[in-house]
């Protein structure tokens, strides 16, 4: 079953000291491009959240938005900056000597200072952090997964209507060939006809001439690979992989099939199939970009 790539899904799962909340958007995307928004102390498990997300996700740009309610993320360690605080306290008790008088010990002042105090990055198991944001994760990509699911089967459904228009544009294409060659060669052979009253060309010549001519507004070796590919793009519609690059190869061939059956004849109601045939195509082809 094919699957867009449009679709969001969000999950939550709980903390020891509180939740995670994990909401996940997807839009089309020709590769998979994954974002990702955390609180900082999750930094140590970015490339196993993409990981995580690859083997679910093969295409499209990804946004995934992680946050923490209550204390549920990793907390910066504090630590004193001892040498520098002792520094301070050295050179305000040498002030005190020099001035006569007495502190009283307070050591507010000195750790107020902003260099005082260094904040260093928590050393957490991110094996336990882990285990606590995997089922957040894995209940955001269910429902992602349903939607884009979801999506997937109104377009395979329209799909299918489209491809039995275009099943017919050939078709009708094809069953008009043999008359659209013999049409052609009687206009030919009228032309060359009145060359030959005027003794102006070579009888056998002109007759291989009208053959080769006619024989190339056979639109009829177009119409037979048109078919197979429609046929291969039913297959893939019912595929339970992602199908979305191939859809639009097939579309591609389908459309220069089109444009050299255009060519090809010299049929005006042929023509017209053409034209609705290459507007069938290309409104396949805007649908597809959103397959996965």
């Amino acid at each position: 079953m094919i699957k867009s790539m449009t679709g969001y899904g969000r999950g939550q799962s709980t903390a020891l000291d509180g939740q995670w909340i994990v909401e996940i958007r997807t839009v089309n995307s020709r590769f998979l491009d994954i974002h990702l928004r955390a609180p900082s102390g999750l930094a140590a498990l970015e490339d196993r959240i993409k990981k995580f997300l690859a083997a679910r996700l093969s295409r499209g740009r990804v946004s995934i938005t992680i946050s923490a309610s209550g204390a549920a993320e990793p907390v910066p360690r504090l630590v004193l900056n001892r040498p520098l605080f002792k520094q301070y306290r050295q050179i305000v008790r040498e002030l005190e000597q020099e001035l006569g008088v007495s502190g009283n010990g307070n050591v507010w002042p000195y750790i107020n200072c902003r260099e005082m105090i260094l904040t260093m990055d928590a050393d957490p198991d991110m094996d336990v952090y882990w285990a606590q944001l995997e089922p957040a994760m894995l209940a955001a990509l269910d429902e992602l997964d349903a939607m884009r699911a979801a999506e997937g089967d109104s377009l395979r459904r329209d799909f299918l209507e489209r491809l039995e228009r275009l099943e017919g544009f050939f078709g009708q294409a094809a069953a008009r060939s043999p008359q659209i060659v013999e049409n052609y060669r009687q206009r030919l052979t009228e032309r060359i006809g009145k060359l030959l009253d005027e003794g102006r060309a070579d009888p056998e010549r002109l007759a291989l001439e009208v053959a080769i001519i006619a024989d190339k507004c056979d639109i009829t070796e177009e119409a037979v690979r048109a078919a197979s590919h429609l046929e291969q793009f039913r297959a893939f519609l019912e595929a339970g992989e992602p199908v979305g690059r191939k859809l639009d190869f097939l579309l591609q061939e389908l459309n220069r099939e089109a444009n050299t059956m255009g060519s090809k004849s010299p049929d005006a109601q042929a023509s017209a199939m053409v034209v609705e045939m290459k507007a069938e195509l290309e409104r396949l082809r805007e649908q597809v970009q959103n397959i996965e």
